[in-house]
């Protein structure tokens, strides 16, 4: 969605802002009017990008490569974007660029409940619109940071503009038009995480429709990583926060089996296991986000699934291709 704060002057856009806002507003709900996104486009005031409370394989995959494509497209001055996202991820995004970090302002059991407000009514965790505690978020946001002019530009924007990609209803080529793929930033990994000696394999196995929570996947997962840590040494990317509605599977640790639990905070928790994934050797866990989040990094990656639902295969396929050009396995 794009969302307009300031009043400004009812100028004729060029053809191409013309034309980028009809193809919008014909793709879904008035998330988008051509004045306004003339006037975001035209204008210098400050842009807030989000709030983002999604997966972090659609942040990966979808929203940093659309917003990095709008930038370059529309020649947005990425000085007036402040990211609005959770967990210290908006350093995915860039190292300079301003951040507002949810969680800062907001403790994590009320975003929940916010969330689990808008499944109830939307039936659905995508944020196809701008809900009204997101805006009061943002208007209050701007108070406390002193902006008294701001635009949004909100991830239902993203849901609408690649809604038929997930549905297999648009080209890979045209995909790669409205999406651009740069490096994502991670920070530097605390020396207090401790990690064992290096190489390592980052390990994420959790529960979701693909992959159950089940006595027989439950028991594999535990004999897979008991297998793996006789071999190389290994880090648990578990957060125990409780930030989504992912359960984490229990695996058992011992000098061989490093855990980031209890070692993470909600406003650090995707940040951190970032940079720890960042550094690993590969990666091994549920097929998902997290396993996505590898692949953007350069990480080779194995993800498992045990029934393909509850997910799109455009994500498998879009994550096969970037680890191919990658020449990662």
């Amino acid at each position: 969605m794009i969302g307009t704060k300031p009043k400004s002057s009812s100028s004729t856009a060029p053809q191409p802002y013309r034309a980028f806002a009809r193809t919008a507003v014909r793709a879904g709900r008035r998330a988008l009017w051509p004045t306004a996104w003339n006037r975001l486009v035209q204008d210098d005031a400050p842009i807030f990008v989000g709030p983002y409370l999604g997966e972090v394989g659609f942040e990966c995959l979808y929203w940093i490569p659309f917003l990095a494509s709008l930038r370059e497209r529309f020649h947005l001055d990425p000085r007036r974007f402040i990211i609005v996202t959770r967990g210290g991820a908006a350093i995915w995004y860039g190292t300079h660029l301003r951040a507002v970090e949810l969680y800062d302002y907001m403790p994590l059991q009320d975003v929940r409940l916010h969330f689990l407000e808008t499944f109830t009514k939307a039936k659905s965790v995508k944020q196809t619109m701008i809900a009204p505690w997101e805006r009061a978020f943002l208007k209050a946001t701007a108070l406390r940071i002193g902006i008294g002019r701001y635009h949004v530009l909100h991830p239902s924007l993203m849901y609408q503009r690649l809604k038929p990609w997930w549905g297999l209803e648009m080209s890979m080529q045209a995909l790669l038009e409205q999406v651009q793929f740069e490096p994502l930033t991670v920070p530097v990994v605390p020396i207090e995480l401790e990690l064992p000696e290096a190489p390592y394999v980052a390990v994420k196995f959790y529960t979701r429709p693909t992959w159950p929570h089940t006595e027989t996947l439950q028991t594999w997962t535990q004999d897979v990583v008991t297998k793996l840590a006789t071999k190389v040494n290994l880090v648990l990317l578990d957060a125990g926060l409780h930030t989504d509605d992912h359960g984490e599977m229990t695996i058992p640790t011992n000098h061989k089996v490093v855990s980031l639990a209890g070692k993470l905070t909600p406003q650090n928790n995707l940040a951190l296991q970032s940079a720890v994934l960042a550094k690993a050797r590969a990666f091994v866990g549920t097929y998902g986000g997290t396993m996505q989040l590898a692949v953007r990094l350069g990480v080779p990656a194995a993800g498992f699934y045990q029934a393909f639902k509850g997910t799109a295969y455009a994500h498998k396929l879009l994550t096969e291709m970037l680890g191919v050009q990658q020449a990662r396995p």
